[in-house]
């Protein structure tokens, strides 16, 4: 059967027109994002700026993670150091945004602040306000599984016409 007049498919001009138009987008959009980058290179030590100005223990709180992992597996520590060197725009802007994120926890929760310089001060020790609940001696003693009662025998189901194919299936919950 042979397509005539109108129901005939027209790739010829209009798909090359569409394909050209497409590699223009694309070539556009990736121009953009490789100028974006270029600026994030060229301004990324601002945020690093922004970052110790905003709160400075995030900054070094980075740089230490960075060498406690150098500390604990060399290589990924090596690694994560690179990757934070090539990435330096990045990373600051994480950097920036942690900031931000503990100074609004600060401002929302008071205690969020206090919490953290005394984790600081003494990093090992970490003490939560608790009470003591009295306890029941009886409680405590040990349940020995023996003197528990047998379980019940299941009481037998009776069998339907479907399930007297005897697979064996159900001789496994008995």
């Amino acid at each position: 059967m042979a397509l005539s007049g109108s129901n005939r498919p027209n790739f010829g001009a209009n798909g090359i027109i569409g394909l050209v138009v497409l590699g223009v987008v694309i070539f556009v959009l990736l121009n953009i994002v490789g100028w974006i980058i270029s600026l994030l290179y060229k301004v990324g030590w601002i945020f690093w700026i922004a970052a110790a100005v905003i709160d400075h223990t995030v900054v070094t709180g980075f740089a230490k993670s960075i060498f406690r992992l150098f500390e604990r597996n060399w290589i990924m520590g090596l690694v994560a150091g690179v990757l934070s060197v090539a990435l330096y725009p990045f990373v600051g802007m994480f950097l920036v945004g942690r900031g931000l994120f503990r100074k609004q926890l600060e401002k929302r929760f008071p205690g969020y602040g206090e919490a953290r310089r005394r984790q600081r001060e003494q990093p090992g020790e970490v003490f939560t306000d608790f009470e003591e609940v009295p306890r029941d001696p009886r409680e405590d003693d040990f349940i020995d599984f023996e003197e528990l009662p047998p379980a019940r025998e299941p009481e037998a189901l009776p069998r339907t016409d479907r399930e007297k194919d005897d697979t064996g299936y159900d001789e496994l919950f008995r």
